[in-house]
């Protein structure tokens, strides 16, 4: 026994002292999202079941057009800002003061000009009213510069303990008054609440940061570089949440808001993993930049890893959930969401995408391909819309979960192929798909041989 123990521990002991930081970051991330998303999971449930489907349909919907108002606000210039502090950190007074200037515009402009809209919006247009109030949580959008100031140091830990402070007060804002009010507008205003309470505590977070840098400087040529850099990633963060979040707009428009809060209630289930590829994106790429520059190698190994690992897991996750997507809904919902179960069946898979899709953009970052990222996913934003279209009218909520399916196939992994640049990426995206049949191949082949050699 000690022959297979014994090589197996010394191989984990050699693996934790090579990424010992990035494990530990990861840590503090996979908690941070672990208790967000349980908790947002738990109070998202609790919502379903006091405000029903037509209200929580509506609620769902507010909540996807504000996700656009969040990235209009930050401008796609997490993941440059991010490098940029890696590749020059002499520089970070400059690169912080002119992401911050940056999205301070951003967010004024975004405010303004939702608020505007919802005032114009007839009295009786009850979602516009609801997305006017989410709105204003935007108010302290440019203290996620913080974020990116932790992330580039892999220091998650002070960026989790802000974060989970506001999560935990406004949670019991959000339980508070769903019991004692029951309607959308005030489960709005939690929304608000919880915004700016995560900027004021990321924002006491850095200044209380011994490692923080000097004070910021905002020049002109750096503004205009980090807008250059970030306009693929901003206009291709814009089309991936149009690809997923376009369908509850279509089953909203078709459908009403009952069908939506059906729709919604499942992909709650299914994105609640989501979380976990954005966890070991977000720890590993900076030793992915470091790898690069010295090992092409070394960098691609890294990142088939990667790949690999998320892949095989999200698949399993996604197989036990579409088989027991049934006894899922029916203990977590009341029997108005059986609706839901199909669905939810359906739009579990998009995780596996989902992952590889996540981990790709990374590479393409460090491989200066942002502007594939953006044509990819305008490209699986358009095929949602189309399929969305075909399927929605006749299907509804099904339909749509089938058209996101189809969209993360093309988007994260097929488009891919089409292009020189980024075939090296689908053949480790591949190789990920095929590796459960791959590693059963070599394991079985590999038996007659081990036989012979012990007759």
């Amino acid at each position: 026994m000690l022959r297979f123990v014994d090589p197996a521990v010394g191989v984990v002991r050699s693996l934790v002292g090579g990424y010992r930081r990035e494990i530990a970051n990861m840590s503090w991330l996979f908690l941070d999202r672990f208790v967000r998303v349980l908790g947002n999971f738990i109070i998202g449930i609790l919502a379903a079941r006091l405000l029903g489907p037509a209200d929580y349909g509506g609620i769902s919907y507010a909540q996807a057009l504000s996700a656009l108002l969040l990235l209009l606000a930050s401008l796609g210039l997490n993941q440059v800002v991010v490098k940029r502090l890696i590749d020059d950190p002499g520089s970070a007074r400059e690169t912080l003061g002119a992401a911050f200037a940056l999205q301070t515009i951003a967010t004024i402009a975004t405010m303004t000009v939702t608020i505007a809209i919802a005032t114009l919006s007839r009295e009786s247009d009850r979602y516009a009213i609801l997305v006017a109030i989410v709105a204003m949580g935007l108010i302290l959008r440019p203290t996620e510069v913080f974020r990116y100031w932790f992330e580039a140091h892999v220091n998650a830990k002070r960026a989790v303990i802000a974060d989970n402070i506001a999560f935990f007060l406004s949670a019991i804002a959000k339980l508070g008054v769903l019991y004692a009010f029951r309607t959308v507008e005030s489960f709005a205003w939690t929304l608000v609440a919880e915004q700016v309470l995560m900027g004021a505590c990321l924002a006491v977070a850095y200044r209380t940061d011994r490692q923080r840098s000097g004070l910021w400087t905002v020049r002109v040529e750096v503004v205009r570089r980090l807008a250059m850099d970030a306009w693929p990633l901003f206009l291709s963060g814009m089309a991936i949440v149009i690809y997923m979040r376009v369908d509850q707009f279509v089953i909203m428009a078709t459908h009403g808001a009952a069908e939506t809060g059906i729709y919604a209630a499942a992909v709650r289930l299914s994105e609640i993993f989501y979380v976990l590829p954005t966890i070991v994106a977000t720890s590993f790429f900076p030793r992915w930049q470091g790898l690069l520059a010295q090992s092409g190698t070394a960098h691609h190994s890294a990142v088939r890893s990667a790949m690999t690992a998320m892949v095989v897991v999200s698949g399993m996750i996604a197989l036990v959930v579409s088989l027991a997507a049934g006894p899922f809904v029916h203990l977590l919902y009341d029997r108005r969401y059986d609706p839901a179960v199909p669905v939810l069946a359906i739009h579990i898979w998009t995780s596996v995408f989902v992952s590889m899709g996540i981990l790709g953009n990374q590479w393409y970052l460090s491989h200066n391909l942002q502007s594939r990222t953006l044509l990819f996913t305008l490209l699986g934003a358009g095929a949602n819309f189309l399929i969305n279209l075909a399927l929605v009218p006749s299907m509804g909520a099904t339909g749509g979960a089938i058209a996101s399916l189809g969209a993360q196939m093309i988007a994260a992994f097929l488009a891919d192929a089409f292009s020189a640049r980024t075939r090296p990426l689908f053949a480790i995206k591949v190789a990920a798909l095929c590796w459960p049949v791959t590693a059963s191949w070599r394991r079985l082949t590999s038996r007659p041989a081990a036989a012979d050699q012990h007759g």
